[in-house]
């Protein structure tokens, strides 16, 4: 029994044994101790249950012994999003249409900065042109798209405010706005408002303003016309100071404005919001825009627009003012009727008969 227990004792030291004998009742002859196992692998602790004994981790309750990996199942295997689960390929694909707009993104913007005499313009607008055709694949990259192109139409709007300086137009267009608001019974517009006002353009400015008729023009090609007519409504500052701007700067503005007010009285300017907040949005266009139709160059060495695109404009901002609230429709002809009166130049837009016509409904309430 001695010789037993001596060699349980000399086991492994972390396996329970019983308690050794005295030293005095041990036999002198000693037999070799058994030769202890090699201790197992630990990996972590996955039991603390107290029947296991001590293992040298800090936890201090034996651990399971870890499996050998096959090199098979060591390799880990990518998960196509294509085969794997939703998530996944979720995630990836708005991945890839944060990609795709940024990538969109950038190229209109080096577009827009380049001037026309580069040789590379032509280039960049090409590769612009050829990748908003091959966007219209799906919903997806169409919504992409619409997004990229408003980013762009937003930026380059405010790089021409940037460029037009000044806080207000003329002192006669200030004048103009608070008698309309405010109800005045008279205001005179003179020759000597518009005097000490610095006209801004240059190649740049036109730049740019042609470079938002593209926009908007591609933006209507894919469903996007009302982004571009509620931010170019908007820019009430670059709707005053254009009136003091050079005649060809004035041109471009004139013809992205023209073009603007038709889509605004479309029905799909009507679809996303309520009926309130599109009125709101159409008097926005009519404030900031309408004074540059009336005082506004018409074409240096031609008019801009042809007579039937006179007629037709003339009916577009008839049926937008009769759309508006009855107060609104007030406001937008008061502003009209200043604009167009302090202009001798020109005679287009007349909304004379559009004036008569809310006139007359008036009476009729009245009576």
């Amino acid at each position: 029994r001695s010789s037993s227990s001596a060699g349980t004792s000399s086991g492994h030291p972390w396996t329970r044994s019983c308690p050794s004998p005295p030293a005095s009742s041990r036999p002198s002859r000693r037999r070799p101790a058994s030769r202890a196992p090699p201790p197992p692998r630990y990996s972590s602790c996955r039991s603390r249950s107290p029947r296991r004994a001590r293992c040298p981790c800090s936890a201090g309750w034996r651990c399971s012994p870890r499996r050998p990996s096959s090199p098979s199942s060591s390799r880990s295997s990518p998960r196509s999003p294509l085969r794997g689960d939703r998530a996944g390929a979720g995630a990836t694909a708005a991945v890839a249409s944060t990609c795709v707009e940024r990538a969109l993104g950038h190229v209109l913007w080096v577009a827009s900065r380049l001037p026309v005499a580069s040789r590379k313009h032509e280039l960049v607008r090409g590769l612009a042109e050829r990748l908003l055709d091959e966007n219209n694949v799906g919903a997806r990259v169409a919504a992409v798209t619409r997004a990229a192109l408003a980013g762009a139409f937003e930026r380059t709007l405010r790089q021409l405010e940037a460029s037009a300086g000044g806080e207000w137009g003329p002192p006669g267009m200030e004048l103009a706005v608070r008698a309309v608001r405010s109800g005045v019974r008279w205001w005179r517009p003179t020759v000597a408002a518009l005097e000490g006002n610095d006209a801004f353009g240059g190649p740049a400015a036109e730049k740019l303003a042609a470079e938002l008729l593209w926009l908007g023009q591609k933006m209507a090609e894919c469903g996007a016309a009302r982004e571009a007519a509620v931010q170019f409504g908007a820019a009430s500052r670059l709707g005053s100071r254009a009136l003091v701007a050079e005649p060809t700067l004035q041109v471009a503005l004139l013809r992205l404005a023209v073009f603007l007010f038709r889509h605004a009285n479309s029905a799909e300017f009507e679809q996303e919001e309520g009926k309130a907040a599109v009125a709101e949005q159409r008097m926005e266009m009519l404030r900031s825009w309408l004074p540059l139709l009336c005082r506004g160059s018409n074409g240096t060495d031609a008019p801009v627009l042809s007579g039937r695109e006179r007629a037709e404009m003339v009916t577009v901002l008839e049926e937008l003012i009769e759309k508006l609230r009855w107060e609104q429709q007030e406001e937008a002809l008061a502003l009209w009727l200043h604009h167009f009166a302090a202009c001798p130049d020109t005679d287009w837009p007349n909304l004379e008969r559009c004036y008569t016509r809310w006139y007359a409904e008036s009476r009729k309430l009245l009576a």
